[in-house]
């Protein structure tokens, strides 16, 4: 028996003629939507839709639909085309409550919330797997991907920011939708220290080392805000120095003057857009984060002309387990390489590692900074459950 497809259906006891009636309507508004999304994209890819954004969207719905005035009901049919641009169904209650920073629907009997770092169930249930797998189809067709039976998962982002994972059977028993929401404001250095995650003095050496362009890894486990730190990091960075960014899915976004920015899609891997970056004249590369062979072009790009580069990848602590995670992943695609030189090349290469850690309490911080020498790792600074302490200073060579 073949994977069961999602698609929507008319219900078969409506009359013949009432079925021929909503299916032009159902047609018209379909058309309407399509030819929105590729004239205004810009309007379309949100989670969460403000005063302003309606109003920007209602008039290029008005733009659209203004050779219709025929169609009877059409103040109905504008609605309809609103509610599936805008409406996420029971959603919408959890996207407009700012404390719910991630959102987790595993079925249509389970779903989950993230408020200030402890995972929350919500009383919110789906009526069966064929409404979540819509919804799921909705946000991924938002964003402009592919989400089917053939082709039935999903990575990207929205254009307010928010990530978003969609995964339908057969490769998940239920259909699962996971969005990472964006916050209003990309958080600023001073976010970081008035909730302790950062000192001032920390931030200094940070900014010191960026600009004199050390190789710097930003460590950590899932959801430790890695990616928000290497934003700020890579913001530090000579205005007159080219940036390429290379991500699996854009959340970079940085605000620097001269910046170019690559994502995977499908057959154009993360290996694939780090060999274009070296072709792109960059002064820097900074990947999202490593996760395969691209580890060894990244390292290979520091040594040989990009020094100063940057990029997350997780990792258990701010140590040598850090290094071999990088080592492992470069093996995978380089098994002539082996591992002890591949160590070698690593501590030879990374310079500074800043360790993100996710605390019981919620809070996220700074753990760790440590110097990668050959010799050996050595501390910086430390975070010891009052305050950060610098445990020594960079030393050069």
């Amino acid at each position: 028996m073949g994977a069961k497809s999602y698609i929507w259906k008319l219900p078969d006891t409506l009359p013949s003629h009432s079925r021929e009636v909503t299916t032009d309507r159902g047609q018209a508004v379909q058309r309407w939507q399509t030819r929105l999304e590729a004239e205004y994209p810009q309007l379309v890819a949100h989670l969460v839709w403000d005063r302003d954004r309606m109003v920007a969207l209602e008039q290029a719905v008005d733009q659209v639909m203004a050779d219709t005035d025929s169609i009877s009901g059409k103040a109905l049919l504008r609605q309809s085309l609103l509610n599936r641009l805008t409406g996420l169904g029971l959603l919408d209650t959890l996207l407009t409550d700012d404390r719910n920073t991630e959102i987790m629907v595993n079925g249509p009997h389970a779903v989950f919330c993230e408020q200030k770092g402890h995972i929350v169930a919500v009383d919110l249930q789906f009526s069966d797997a064929d409404e979540v797998a819509l919804l799921a189809q909705r946000l991924a067709h938002r964003a402009g991907r592919e989400l089917t039976t053939e082709h039935p998962w999903c990575d990207a982002q929205l254009g307010d920011g928010s990530r978003i994972h969609c995964v339908l059977p057969p490769i998940s028993e239920q259909p699962v939708v996971t969005i990472r929401r964006a916050p209003r404001q990309p958080l600023e250095v001073t976010d970081y220290l008035d909730s302790g995650a950062m000192s001032l003095e920390l931030w200094d050496d940070l900014k010191r080392w960026v600009r004199s362009r050390r190789n710097l890894l930003v460590a950590g486990g899932a959801g430790t805000g890695k990616t928000s730190l290497l934003r700020l990091l890579a913001e530090q960075c000579g205005s007159d120095e080219r940036l390429i960014t290379i991500e699996d899915v854009r959340e970079l976004n940085l605000r620097h003057p001269h910046v170019v920015s690559l994502e995977a899609h499908r057959q154009h891997t993360l290996h694939t857009l780090m060999l274009n970056a070296l072709r792109m004249r960059p002064d820097r590369i900074i990947v999202g984060e490593v996760r395969g062979d691209e580890a060894l072009e990244l390292v290979e790009a520091m040594q040989t002309g990009h020094p100063g580069s940057l990029s997350t990848v997780h990792s258990q602590a701010p140590d040598m387990r850090t290094i071999y995670r990088l080592a492992r992943m470069c093996v995978k695609g380089n098994a002539g390489i082996p591992f002890d030189a591949l160590v070698e090349q690593m501590t030879a290469t990374i310079e500074i590692i800043v360790y993100m850690k996710r605390y019981a309490d919620g809070s996220r911080r700074i753990d760790a900074v440590t110097q990668v020498m050959p010799s050996g790792l050595f501390p910086l600074w430390k975070y010891d459950g009052y305050g950060f302490v610098k445990m020594g200073d960079y030393v050069d060579g």
